[in-house]
């Protein structure tokens, strides 16, 4: 009867160990599921923390690439305006500078065109024959008839000797001034006391201190003396 119970106990004994040994085995896959779903669940939130941190990181990288495109696009729009506001400030100054220059050519030119306007009017001035000695110093005198032949080759001349340096002083007469008809005659006498003065046709006379120097009274003369004149 002792032994039954002895065995009756031992059995209880080895059936409450093996229980035992169950729930142990059973709490240890519990706690390492936690644990590992623990570990899964820090992972993911890890993870999660990482993707929100890239994000953030290449949001503020974009951030700053479209700072610097659009500081870089403000620098090149500044630097192509100040070369345009360069580059029209030199044409007005070189576009002024060629005005000026022009400008200032031409009233040189105008000046020297009035000049000689006013000397050749000098030169071309009309006179008549009884006055033609009353002028100082050195100068010609071409007593003309308006039907030589000859008369517009003697006028180039003249205007070829106008705008040379030193040009001399050339005054014109003309024979069908009704002042002057008196001077016509067959045959020329150049004396300087004008009441017996007399041309046949077209002569020029050399004036020096109110007096007759030289006379030359034919085609060839004439040319030869405007040619020398030159």
């Amino acid at each position: 009867m002792a032994n039954k119970k002895s065995k009756k106990k031992n059995s209880d004994k080895k059936n409450n160990n093996q229980k035992n040994v169950r729930k142990n085995d059973a709490l240890e896959k519990n706690t390492g599921k936690k644990t590992e779903d623990k570990d899964i669940i820090i992972t993911s939130q890890a993870k999660g923390l990482n993707k929100k941190e890239s994000s953030e990181k290449k949001e503020v990288i974009d951030k700053a690439k479209k700072n610097l495109v659009y500081a870089e696009s403000s620098n090149d729009e500044i630097s192509k305006l100040i070369k345009i506001v360069l580059i029209v400030t030199a044409i007005m100054v070189v576009f002024y500078f060629v005005t000026s220059l022009v400008t200032k050519r031409a009233n040189a030119k105008k000046l020297t065109q009035d000049k000689t306007t006013e000397k050749a009017e000098i030169q071309y001035e009309e006179i008549i024959i009884g006055s033609m000695l009353n002028k100082d110093g050195e100068y010609y005198v071409l007593i003309y008839d308006e039907n030589d032949n000859n008369f517009s080759e003697y006028q180039t001349m003249i205007q070829t000797l106008a705008v040379t340096e030193d040009a001399p002083k050339i005054y014109k007469s003309s024979l069908s001034d009704g002042f002057n008809k008196a001077y016509l005659a067959k045959e020329g006498n150049y004396d300087s006391d004008l009441s017996n003065f007399k041309v046949s046709g077209t002569t020029l006379i050399r004036v020096v201190d109110h007096s007759i120097a030289d006379s030359y009274d034919t085609y060839d003369s004439i040319k030869g003396k405007f040619e020398e004149l030159k």
